[in-house]
This record gives structure tokens, sequence and C-alpha cells, in this order.
């Protein structure tokens, strides 16, 4: 017998809350910034998810883990956060932080499977220290199929640091 309703609740992206003060001769002005997150519900449809992967990875100096988001291999298979085995057929949220304090991390850039964000395979995206983040999301209701090209690189640039950490998030649909 089931208890309980498989379900999300929450909000996941930036969130802007900002206010700019000018300093002028009558008086001071204020131009407020607000953007809110994205609200993200159970399921299959537009802004829904039914998989989510998050860990945090430790890179040595100058190492590289490419992990397989849709076979969830790897380096050891990949759990979803209910620890069950990570399948995911298309991708709608990807979240990563660099915690280094003075090395950079690189995202993607593999020759053929990288995760397709970027334009070609090889491109990097360079995420600089000090809990620098990539924040990506595709809340349609196929999100970004990664059947094929599934992997997303992490590479420590060699630089500072002995080892770095590194927290992901990725949500998207099951296999």
């Amino acid at each position: 017998m089931s208890v309980g309703v498989t379900r999300i609740v929450g909000k996941a992206g930036p969130i802007i809350d900002l206010a700019m003060f000018l300093a002028s001769d009558l008086s001071e002005l204020q131009a407020p910034l607000k953007i809110e997150a994205s609200k993200w519900v159970y399921g299959t449809g537009e802004g829904a998810v039914d998989v989510i992967y998050a860990d945090t990875i430790t890179l040595d100096d100058a190492a590289t883990k490419t992990l397989d988001l849709n076979a969830g291999s790897g380096d050891g298979d990949l759990l979803d956060i209910h620890r069950q085995a990570l399948a995911m057929k298309a991708l709608k949220f990807l979240y990563v932080n660099n915690n280094s304090a003075d090395a950079t991390l690189l995202v993607l850039g593999t020759a053929t499977t990288a995760i397709p964000i970027c334009v070609a395979a090889e491109n990097v995206i360079k995420v600089p220290p000090k809990g620098s983040t990539v924040l990506w999301n595709d809340p349609s209701a196929a999100g970004l199929v990664i059947s094929t090209n599934k992997d997303l690189k992490l590479e420590h640039d060699g630089t500072g640091e002995t080892s770095m950490d590194v927290d992901i998030v990725a949500m998207g649909l099951k296999v």
C-alpha cells in the first residue's frame, strides 16, 4: 500500500531581488529589480520534472569526471535523490557551482557526446572560483533530449587548490 502522493513542491532558478539607489538633488532615486525563480511540479508537462539528481563531486588537481545523465554511468552509477538508478531522457534544469577558492572549473567539452547546451560538443564553459555558477533551464514540456548527447564533463583546470568540490543539480524526465 502506497502512502503519500508523488510530487515536487518548490522553485529552482535565479531569484533576483535588488534595489539600486541613486543620489540626486532633491531626493534619492530607487529602481527595484525582481525576478522570481521558476516553479516546478512533478510530472512530464511544461514546468514539470519527474527525476532529480543532486551531488557534490570532488575533482583532484587537473582531473576530469564525466557524468552520463542518461544511463547513470561514469565513474560509478549515478543515483537520483531517492537513491534510485539515474536514467534521464530529457534535461530541463542544470545547476553547477564551483566551490573552489582559487581553481577554475571547466564544464562540458566532450568531443561528441556533450549535453547539447552549447553550439558545438567541444565548447567549454569556464566557471570561475569562489561560488561561481552555471544555471541553465528549459521548462518546456519536451526539455532538452539527452539520449545520445548525455555527458556532463567536469574538469579541474589544474591551477590553485589540489582538489575542488562541485555542486550539481540536474532535473528532467525519466527514461
